[in-house]
This record gives structure tokens, sequence and C-alpha cells, in this order.
């Protein structure tokens, strides 16, 4: 019988997924908002950006991400470091799906048709915090260049 319970506690309930899956887009959005903040500016097109971005990726209805991206704002604004951030992204996240955060991090650089040097750092240093290959770096960008 507590054997039973233990392995209870082990499963993950469809709340404590669908809470996992939230966690994970509340990074994405705060990654996705520090790359179009990294000019010191975000102009409504890099959020409409943002909140293309996760969208494509959730069937999330437009008020859920648009408070979304509010939260990520919020808690952008109080962290201090996005090593938590990073950690999620690659104890979560597959190879495959840390190619696609790269490749939506370029489309919120390239939003609004300029690209800062300090948009390009930040997603060449988040690259290489997730372990994303600089081939797979590049190709990214190139998707979102050349269309």
């Amino acid at each position: 019988m507590f054997n039973n319970w233990i392995n209870a506690l082990k499963q993950p309930t469809s709340s404590a997924a669908d809470s996992s899956e939230l966690d994970l887009q509340k990074v994405s959005a705060c990654l996705l908002l520090e790359v179009a903040r990294a000019d010191y500016q975000v102009d409504e097109v890099e959020r409409a950006a943002i909140i293309q971005a996760i969208s494509s990726t959730t069937d999330m209805p437009a008020a859920d991400l648009d408070q979304l991206v509010k939260d990520a704002e919020q808690q952008a604004d109080a962290a201090i470091s996005l090593h938590e951030h990073i950690r999620l992204v690659n104890e979560d996240f597959s190879r495959e799906q840390k190619i696609k955060l790269i490749e939506q991090l370029w489309r919120v650089a390239y939003a609004d048709k300029e690209l800062d040097r300090y948009e390009e750092a930040f997603i060449r240093k988040l690259a290489d915090l997730i372990y994303v290959k600089h081939r797979d770096f590049m190709q990214a960008k190139l998707r979102v260049v050349e269309p």
C-alpha cells in the first residue's frame, strides 16, 4: 500500500503536466522578452513577435498570451539572473525545442527590421548556455533572415 502511494506521487498528474508546460512557456516568454529588451526598448512590433512566437507552440487564448507576456515583463524586471530559466530550458527542452527557441529569438530580434548588436550578443550567449551548436544557431538565423 505504501509503495502504491509513493508511485502515485511520482507520476505526474495532468495539472502538474499543465503547470510544467505553463512554466516552460513563461521561461520562453521571459527569454524572448529579454532579447527584445537587449536594445533597451521594446516596441509593439517586438511585443507582437513575442506573442506570435509563443502562440506558435500553444493553443492558449489571446488574452492568456497577453497576460503571460505581462507576467514575463514583471518577472524580467524583478529577475537578478537568467540562471533559473536556462536551467529549466536545459532540463526540459529537447534539442529541436532549443533550436526552435533560438529561431524565435531571432524573429523577435528582427521584428523591428533592425538587429542591434546587443540582441545578437544575447542570442549568441544564450545559444552557448543551452548547448545549441553554432551550426544550428546560424541555420536558425538564416531561416529568419532569408525566408
